[in-house]
């Protein structure tokens, strides 16, 4: 009993490891690769040293430059609307007012819309579904929903001096290592808790084998369960950490 509860609190130790952090440091290229390889299968979050934040695909990074792709790109002063939906709220709608600075609500726009479709309202009365919207003052950048694969893309490039840190999300996966680790201590526990029929002289008699089978088909159901849950509260993340040079001051 022992050993199954060591095993059991091993399980839940190895579910709770969760994000994986990796630094860059300035001027080594070799430290980029990791995260490029990473960014050519999935998408990213990106942070700016500043706070903002920004979800992009077919990112690229150097220790000077980084690069991501849109499929749209229109002038900021051609919007006059943006509406969206956040998850458990009603629809939310910005007016953009393009005789004022709005850069507090184009960031408001920016962290309402990160990751969800959005409406482009054009003052001709045009009316855009987006996704992966950024709005600047001067452009603002979108992938087409419609969009299968991007033919001619939009760079955008920025100095990787502003860039704090790049995140790749692994939701999911706490949930397949759940599945796993119950399925494997179900089956232990239940072989372990059978009992070897041929010798039996009572009533009922259940075997190791189908006390395994049971046990580890319960315990996988809880193990998903727990990583699901995990996944949710915790995240499961891949992030890669920009370091800077310091700023050195002279007498």
């Amino acid at each position: 009993m022992k050993t199954v509860q060591a095993t059991f609190l091993l399980s839940i130790v190895c579910l709770l490891g969760c994000t994986s952090t990796h630094r860059l440091r300035p001027a080594h290229e070799e430290d980029y690769v990791s995260l490029n390889n990473r960014a050519a299968q999935k998408n990213a979050m990106v942070t700016f040293v500043d706070g903002r934040k920004i979800r992009v695909e077919n990112l690229r990074m150097t220790s000077d430059s980084t690069y991501w792709t849109f499929t749209n790109r229109i002038d900021t002063g051609q919007i006059q609307e943006v509406r969206f939906r956040p998850p458990g709220g009603g629809p939310r709608q910005y007016s953009l007012d393009n005789d004022a600075d709005q850069t507090d609500l184009y960031e408001n726009i920016n962290q309402g819309t990160r990751g969800r479709h959005a409406v482009l309202i054009l003052r001709d009365g045009q009316e855009l579904d987006v996704r992966q919207l950024w709005v600047t003052s001067a452009f603002t950048y979108w992938i087409d929903p419609q969009v299968k694969q991007q033919t001619s893309p939009t760079y955008v490039a920025v100095a990787t001096s502003q860039i704090k840190e790049v995140r790749f999300s692994r939701r999911g996966r706490r949930a397949i290592q759940g599945l796993g680790f119950g399925l494997v201590l179900g089956a232990l526990v239940g072989f372990a808790a059978g009992q070897d029929c041929g010798s039996s002289s009572t009533l009922i008699c259940i075997s190791r084998g189908q006390a395994a089978a049971a046990l580890g088909f319960l315990g996988a159901l809880l193990g998903a369960t727990l990583g699901a849950t995990l996944d949710a509260i915790m995240g499961n993340d891949e992030v890669y950490q920009i370091e800077h040079e310091k700023d050195t001051g002279t007498n």
